[in-house]
């Protein structure tokens, strides 16, 4: 990729911001280095490994953290004869400490992240050589004591004879403190001494290996504790020469393992590097851009990166940019409109996107961003003068473009800041016109920044150009920042000016000077830029309208859906019902028949029987009937006519059933459906005719009975006080009891769950009920409690 436009597009900028996201120096390594690519296959690894990153990080991290820079280990541990020292040793299984950790995480997550467990799958834990190392060297890097046998009687004896000085020479002490000095035992060359007053040393002879700054002390090493000295430096020495022949045996056996342990360091470096591009990628909201095989540019609410990081910073919004280049839209665009209007920063971000794209990182767009893969990317932005090569801006550009032209083709991507600027304006524009021209000749791709209105028309007319620009509120006098594709724009530097408090009366002039016909062509240009501002505020309520009736019509789906599976639930729980109770009737017909049997003369058992079997038979008509659609004339349902015992039609379903109540708060009904309870709209109810055996059933006598006695099957204490829902339940319990009935519906609500909790330990401790159990999801769910009476 050309050198100058890495640099002009500021792409070294990219490699820190992902360098500052990477977990050791590896990956740092790599990043910086970092460079676009032109191999297709290995552009989507990268980006689909970056991506896979961006999963990980959803719910957690990999562990690749606390990874120690081997590499210049590696270095040191090459040469022959070479010796590492502890600290450089104790690096080499902290690494593979990581990669045992890596190891099983990547293979145990190939199938939802097989581009980082492919990577991966050549590391090396290398066992035997981690569990050396960390047997003889800690994690500090300090040999340890039981490294070897021989070190450990070394270390053994110096503590031996350290502490035989150190008792002798705190006698010494004790002996000159009572004499009035302030003596003090530290260690001078490797050696023992005391620290003490000249004048106080007396009688002492010794050594003395120094004095102090001002003279006043001596350090004196005493005779007495010399051979004790010199028996500690014996032992130093042997400790030493044992370490080195340790870290001799550790690095060679490090040497024989580079090859392995080299392989690792580059792939723990090329992981990080994607782990890296996928936290860049979550912290910039980017995403992965599609591959375009029509060499299209399709940028989809872009934002420049660096931009956006520095806006991040400062808590600041980005305009978005949506930009199309190519495709079946022309391949040359030319940016017009106001100096800081954001023409420069729109022709970088483009750029940029390609750079990253091609470098394997996700882009900050939004989804459907579409970029082809360009042979290489050429670009002219900002003052290239270079008073030491004697150029002018101007042909500093000129040399630029220069080679541009030579290099550039159909694969190409060529970003032009300021076309034909720093000299004549109608030389420039001139010079201007045959660069497109000759741009457009060679089918490279081409955005380009320009004051020159000549541009704007030329661009107009040309079959495979395009005018474009950035948006600027003449109400405000400042720029929006908004992307106008096919719409030239003005330069306003009149309106410019005025904004920064230019005399009014010089802008008059300005404006009656720049002539009749520039004034009304700019009127024309800023009048298409608000048709085409009324277009896409038409245009968005449009896509909002489209959007509202997609989802609608996705709600209807789901909700048929829902009906269907609904009702093929209930049939398949009505005929398990049915299966069921066909089953418990053939194994009581099977004991009745028995004992039918073994009756004796007074048939009181066949008596039994016959009761038994018309209730069973019974049983079995309800099962059916709710098994079965019901072929019942039926009517619309209203809410004032819905009781307890009503019977009910379900059309969608095809059911029939009983209700259980009147509508409750919700506007639902709870009904029976055979055995089981749903909740359903009174709108999506119908009245049905009762059949002449479900009017006889409806009969309770236990009810006839007793007149006085208000009996209810469901009783609802929503918005009651914990008192007052208890003294409810135990009438609506006492009133089922003395009508017989079964079954009681409790309709206590969701909420905090205290009434709830409440109700359900007054019916545990109740010798009335049975059993309860909450309500299924479609009986009220959690603020139901459904309880069967003993």
């Amino acid at each position: 990729m050309n050198p100058h436009s890495l640099r002009v597009l500021e792409y070294a900028k990219i490699q820190d911001a992902l360098a500052a996201e990477a977990a050791f120096a590896g990956g740092v390594r790599r990043a910086r280095a970092l460079t676009p690519l032109t191999d297709r296959d290995e552009i989507a690894r990268r980006l689909g490994a970056g991506a896979e990153v961006r999963r990980v990080l959803e719910d957690g991290d990999l562990p690749i953290h606390g990874l120690p820079d081997l590499s210049p280990v590696l270095d040191a541990a090459e040469p022959a004869g070479a010796v590492l020292s502890a600290v450089e040793i104790a690096e080499v299984p902290q690494s593979l400490h990581v990669v045992r950790r890596l190891i099983p995480y990547l293979h145990e997550r190939r199938e939802t992240i097989p581009l980082l467990a492919a990577t991966g799958r050549v590391l090396n834990a290398l066992g035997e050589l981690r569990e050396e190392i960390d047997r003889q060297v800690d994690p500090s890097g300090e040999v340890r004591d039981n490294a070897t046998p021989a070190l450990r009687r070394i270390r053994k004896e110096q503590e031996t004879v350290r502490g035989r000085v150190l008792d002798a020479l705190n006698r010494i002490v004790r002996s000159l403190a009572e004499k009035g000095g302030d003596p003090v035992v530290t260690l001078r060359n490797d050696r023992y001494v005391v620290n003490v007053r000249r004048d106080r040393v007396g009688d002492l002879h010794g050594v003395v290996h120094g004095q102090s700054g001002s003279g006043a002390s001596v350090y004196l090493e005493p005779g007495s504790i010399v051979a004790g000295n010199n028996e500690l430096a014996e032992l130093r020495s042997a400790e030493e020469e044992e370490i080195r022949r340790i870290l001799t045996e550790l690095t060679t056996a490090i040497r024989r393992a580079l090859p392995e342990l080299a392989r690792n360091e580059t792939t723990l470096a090329e992981i990080d590097l994607f782990y890296a591009s996928g936290r860049l990628s979550r912290r910039l909201d980017a995403v992965r851009a599609l591959p375009s095989t029509t060499g299209r540019v399709l940028v989809r609410h872009g934002r420049h990166p660096l931009l956006l990081v520095a806006h991040q910073r400062l808590d600041k919004p980005v305009v978005p940019l949506d930009l199309t280049l190519g495709g079946t839209e022309p391949r040359t665009l030319v940016i017009t409109g106001p100096n800081t209007g954001g023409k420069t920063v729109a022709l970088k971000a483009v750029g940029l996107f390609v750079l990253m794209n091609q470098s394997g990182l996700h882009v900050p767009a939004g989804e459907g961003t579409e970029l082809p893969c360009f042979t290489n990317v050429y670009a002219d932005i900002g003052d290239e003068q270079s008073i030491e090569a004697s150029l002018s801006t101007f042909s500093s550009h000129m040399a630029n473009i220069n080679e541009m032209l030579s290099e550039a083709n159909a694969g190409s991507l060529v970003l032009l800041d300021e076309l034909g600027v720093g000299t004549d304006p109608e030389e420039g524009s001139a010079l201007g016109k045959a660069i497109l021209g000759e741009l457009a000749r060679v089918g490279a791709a081409a955005i380009v920044t320009t004051h020159y209105g000549s541009l704007k028309i030329f661009a107009h007319d040309h079959p495979d150009m395009q005018n474009a620009s950035l948006e600027f509120d003449r109400e405000s006098l400042a720029p929006t920042y908004r992307f106008l594709q096919g719409v030239p724009g003005s330069s306003e530097a009149l309106s410019i000016a005025q904004r920064l408090g230019f005399p009014p009366r010089l802008v008059e002039e300005a404006r009656a000077l720049v002539g009749g016909d520039k004034e009304a062509i700019e009127s024309l240009l800023q009048d298409l830029q608000e048709r085409r501002r009324a277009l896409e505020e038409l245009q968005r309520e449009l896509d909002e309208e489209r959007a509202a009736l997609s989802a609608a019509r996705d709600d209807v789906e789901r909700r048929l859906s829902s009906v269907r599976e609904d009702r093929e639930r209930l049939k398949r729980d009505a005929l398990e019902e049915a299966r069921r109770l066909v089953e418990r009737s053939k194994a009581e017909l099977t004991e009745l028949l028995g004992a039918v049997r073994a009756d004796d003369s007074n048939g009181r058992a066949a008596g039994r029987a016959r009761t038994r079997l018309g209730e069973m038979g019974r049983d079995f008509d309800r099962g059916l009937a709710a098994a079965q659609p019901s072929a019942q004339p039926a009517r619309p349902a209203s809410a004032h006519e819905i009781v307890d015992g009503t019977p009910v039609l379900i059309p969608r379903m095809g059911w029939k059933g009983t209700a259980l109540g009147p509508p409750g708060s919700n506007g639902k009904v709870c009904v029976s459906v055979g055995s089981l309870r749903v909740d359903i709209a009174v709108s999506d109810l119908e009245i049905r005719n009762e059949t002449r055996a479900e009017k006889k059933r409806a009969v309770r006598p236990a009810l006839l009975s007793r007149p006085d006695v208000d009996a209810k099957t469901e009783v609802h204490l929503r918005g009651m006080t914990v008192d007052e829902a208890l003294d409810e339940l135990e009438h609506a319990l006492d009133a089922l009891v003395v009508a017989g009935g079964t079954y009681l519906r409790v309709v206590h609500g969701k909420g905090t769950g205290t009434l709830r909790s409440v109700v359900q330990e007054q019916l545990t401790g109740d010798p009335r009920v049975k059993s309860f159990r909450m309500g299924e999801p479609a009986e009220g769910g959690s603020g139901v409690t459904i309880a069967t009476l003993a």
